[in-house]
């Protein structure tokens, strides 16, 4: 991949972002054909039965069980941000605090943002978008990656 440093040209943070969203599969794929599957599930309800779901601290912080289960995930993506020069203001997967829900269709999507750097020059901010399940630890769809270069 070649850099011009005047300008990103939309073609280069396309690669980019196939590169990643591909990795991202990848971790989803690794992630629900591993043993961590099962323990991050078991965690999951011991959460739910403790009453996590309903207690205020809901709203500040993710749930212990997502966001580990998220950064298992992530770690092929990290590794190919990583070859390719990319880094991040944000820790994977983002600010929980900034972060948006919405229902899509079968589940919840939650939205983080990552700001993405190429050689520590901005390249663009990144929506990364987990779809899950608030009844259990279920991720029916792999993360996906949208890229904002309008920034």
């Amino acid at each position: 991949m070649s850099f011009n440093k005047q300008s990103v040209t939309n073609d280069f943070v396309k690669e980019v972002q196939t590169e990643l969203q591909e990795s991202l599969v990848q971790g989803w794929k690794n992630f629900l054909g591993s043993k961590d599957l099962k323990v991050y599930q078991d965690f999951f309800l011991f959460l739910s039965q403790a009453g996590f779901d309903e207690s205020y601290y809901r709203t500040l912080i993710p749930n212990p069980a997502y966001d580990n289960a998220a950064k298992l995930m992530g770690k092929p993506f990290l590794e190919t941000a990583r070859k390719l020069g990319i880094h991040f203001d944000e820790n994977f997967p983002g600010e929980f605090t900034t972060s948006k829900e919405k229902l899509k269709n079968d589940c919840e999507v939650r939205c983080f943002y990552l700001k993405a750097y190429y050689h520590s020059r901005f390249l663009c901010l990144f929506v990364l978008a987990f779809s899950h399940q608030h009844d259990r630890l279920y991720f029916p769809y792999p993360p996906e990656l949208i890229a904002d270069i309008s920034i």
